[in-house]
């Protein structure tokens, strides 16, 4: 771990919430159903359970292309280097079509739900 990356992860803890204080019902059952749960399996693994084919991961070669279905993308590494966290916070902000962001210090989730209408931003703590 490197200097920045060590900084980041301060600040990621200090911001971080539990599922308390969430009020998004779609993050709400992420955080009891996904992360919350005692499991062997990685925090990757775990989403790609959780979401199952709703779920792309960056890098993998795909179009985004959301319809009237969830659409998940993850992110790996989002802290690594200051240019990765610039780019998963311009990701966050402007990236089109999706209204809610999860940040979980080592994958970020970009998420288009067309049935949530307002733009979102989580920092959700994991481990809980």
């Amino acid at each position: 771990m490197n200097f920045y990356s060590f900084t980041a992860y301060i600040r990621y803890r200090l911001q971080a919430k539990t599922r308390h204080g969430i009020h998004s019902p779609f993050v709400y059952a992420f955080i009891d159903n996904c992360l919350g749960i005692k499991s062997n399996l990685s925090l990757e693994e775990r989403i790609d359970a959780y979401f199952g084919d709703a779920i792309k991961w960056a890098g993998d070669g795909f179009d985004v292309e959301p319809g009237d279905a969830v659409f998940i993308m993850g992110i790996r590494g989002i802290h690594k280097t200051k240019q990765q966290t610039q780019i998963w916070n311009d990701l966050a902000a402007n990236a089109p079509g999706f209204v809610i962001s999860i940040d979980l210090y080592s994958i970020g989730l970009l998420i288009y739900n067309p049935d949530v209408k307002e733009k979102q931003h989580f920092v959700l703590k994991y481990p809980l």
